[in-house]
């Protein structure tokens, strides 16, 4: 059956609709549209009764006509709706192969997330990130993955990085759409393609990545030659690409190279290094022997130089030589430990390198810090046996004191370290070699400012390091909530920006294990003590909350230590508060932020905590749930 008479009629009674019922006697479509529905009417029921009733419409007065208008129209749309349908003309063919798989998910749940791939602005990252610890299957969908592929060219740098990371960890099913209309002429997509496809498939890439190698230009060419330094096979051409290609081509030769072994290697580099001393930048993550070699004892050269002290270092010198330290990177072997001992004798030499300006370069703290890099990424053996006893031998170099306390972390029993390390934090201010106590002091509460307590693991970690022997000892809590003197370590917005804390409260905070009776019982009185000397109302109410505490008594005490606070904080932290707190608790903070004064009154907010926190005391007391954030807007006055 034909009903397009039917589709018709219905567009001429939308338009009169809106046109108005007055111009419906001279709408000859409309008329022409009673003559088609004629055989219509005659073949269905209910097609009749959309006949007569639009026979009867165009017939009516006009004061009629309004209501005969819209049942009419009623009638035809619910007619046309159930004769819908969806599809295309055609014969249905498989889903092109590595274009992504079929996957039983409405548009409606990815069409946030294809937004965020196709589109450009703020917030796209947040959306792309959380679709993917949510529902990483949707990656996989063909109406996804062409778009997460060419995501690759985003302008926006780090979102286009997401999508090559959230690439590699699809596994090797995305290659044919990264292959896929590739082009090796192409701009910064298709060099992520290439990146993203040789850690697919390591050295089973290098036969595709040579044969597109004669046609790639610019970045893509770049990428490609940076790629065949993941097989070994690859010297003699990588070699050949060092002395021909230029610029960004050659930089990345010699990255590749730096990932090459063999004399042939060697060889090039100890004539590369001698010729552009700046190339050594390459060389950083490589822990090949050669290259521990040449960085070890090129730097060592280079700092021989001006121990003497009877010559500065040139600008260009002093910048050079930073970037060998750089490229001590994680090397770790007899040789580098060698370097270590040399630089440990001759340190006090190596801090007085100044430049012609009278100013320190600071060469003996970035080998120091390079040192205690090396030492947390690498495990048991001679360098961190090294380390261990570093600040024992040399007390007087006061800032091996934070690599032999971290070495001692990672190697000894909780008790031995604290039984150790303890007595340098600083309880009674001291009367007696008052600068190098405090000197001290300062020294381990940074270092202990990096080990914090990994929820996950249930285990103490150092930061960009790993975890340590033993969780440690809970007499550390103790004596740093009694911690006399603190080194300026700046200050912190450890939730969402709402007020700032010290470093050291936020770090003795990570620190500590909230699931340590003993730990909390120190904890929490401390976080009340510092409430009432420093404010910091809401953060430190959330770690109150976490080590099962209460901020009840000092709450609004800690809230006039800083500006008025917005409503919507207030809320935040009394909901986050409902989640561990009796409910009559929870009334009590209520009503000392209410007694307090201290919620902003200007703009929209204006006495809305004045109602809200009334009835919210009041609900609670009725033993009702502590109310969603949109029962407190809808008392905006």
């Amino acid at each position: 059956m034909n009903l397009q008479p039917l589709y018709d009629v219905k567009t001429r009674l939308e338009y009169a609709a809106i046109a108005g019922v007055s111009l419906l006697g001279e709408d000859f479509r409309l008329q022409r549209g009673l003559e088609a529905m004629k055989p219509l009417a005659a073949a269905s029921p209910v097609l009749g009764k959309i006949n007569g009733g639009l026979a009867k419409l165009l017939a009516a007065p006009p004061e009629q006509r309004p209501g005969l208008l819209l049942d009419v129209l009623a009638l035809v749309d619910a007619v046309a709706y159930t004769q819908a349908r969806t599809g295309v003309d055609g014969e249905l063919e498989p889903l092109p192969v590595g274009g992504g798989t079929y996957r039983q998910i409405s548009y409606g749940q990815i069409s946030p997330l294809l937004t965020a791939l196709t589109t450009t602005g703020g917030g796209r990252m947040e959306i792309i990130q959380s679709a993917w610890d949510s529902h990483p299957e949707f990656f996989e969908d063909y109406r996804v993955l062409p778009a997460v592929v060419a995501g690759l060219g985003d302008g926006y740098g780090e979102l286009a990085e997401l999508n090559a990371r959230l690439l590699k960890q699809l596994g090797p099913s995305v290659l044919p759409a990264l292959k896929q209309g590739f082009d090796p002429a192409g701009k910064k997509e298709m060099a992520r393609r290439v990146e993203v496809i040789a850690a697919l498939e390591g050295e089973k890439a290098m036969p595709w990545l040579r044969e597109v190698l004669p046609a790639a230009k610019k970045d893509v060419r770049a990428a490609v030659i940076t790629a065949l330094g993941g097989d070994g096979g690859n010297t003699a051409l990588l070699l050949d690409l060092a002395k021909s290609e230029r610029g960004a081509n050659r930089d990345a030769a010699l990255e590749a190279l730096a990932k090459q072994d063999g004399p042939e290697v060697r060889a090039f580099w100890e004539q590369e290094l001698a010729e552009h001393s700046q190339s050594v930048k390459f060389l950083e993550p490589s822990s090949a022997d050669w290259a521990v070699e040449l960085v070890a004892g090129g730097l060592r050269q280079r700092l021989e130089k001006f121990l003497d002290g009877g010559k500065c270092p040139r600008y260009e010198e002093g910048t050079d030589i930073t970037t060998w330290c750089w490229a001590i990177g994680k090397k770790d072997s007899p040789v580098m430990l060698d370097f270590w001992r040399w630089a440990d004798s001759r340190m006090e030499e190596i801090d007085e390198i100044r430049n012609e300006k009278d100013n320190s370069y600071f060469f003996g703290v970035k080998l120091t810090d390079h040192l205690r890099d090396v030492m947390l990424h690498t495990g048991p053996g001679p360098l961190r046996d090294y380390c261990l006893t570093l600040f024992d031998r040399r007390p007087e170099m006061t800032r091996y004191l934070h690599i032999s306390f971290q070495a001692a972390l990672l190697s000894l029993p909780a008790a031995e370290v604290y039984e150790k390390y303890s007595p340098y934090i600083i309880t009674i201010r001291p009367l007696l070699d008052r600068e190098r106590k405090e000197t001290l002091n300062n020294v381990l509460l940074r270092a202990l400012g990096e080990v914090y307590w990994n929820r996950a693991q249930n285990r103490h970690v150092i930061v960009r390091g790993q975890a340590v022997a033993e969780p440690l000892d809970p007499r550390w809590v103790k004596r740093l909530t009694r911690a006399s003197c603190k080194p300026n370590m700046g200050r912190y917005c450890p939730f969402g920006g709402v007020d700032e804390v010290n470093r050291f409260d936020k770090a003795l905070m990570e620190l500590a294990n909230p699931g340590d009776p003993e730990q909390c019982a120190q904890i929490i009185p401390y976080l009340r003590k510092r409430m009432a000397e420093a404010g910091g109302w809401n953060s430190l109410s959330r770690y109150l909350l976490q080590f099962g505490g209460s901020p009840k008594g000092v709450l609004g005490e800690a809230m006039k230590k800083g500006k008025p606070v917005y409503v919507y904080y207030v809320w935040d932290l009394l909901n986050e508060a409902s989640k561990v707190l009796p409910a009559g608790e929870v009334a009590e903070l209520c009503r000392e932020v209410l007694d307090a004064k201290w919620i902003r009154s200007q703009g929209r907010e204006a006495g809305m905590a004045e109602l809200a926190l009334p009835w919210t005391i009041e609900q609670l007391k009725a033993g009702k749930p502590f109310p969603e954030w949109d029962e407190w807007n809808k008392m905006r006055p």
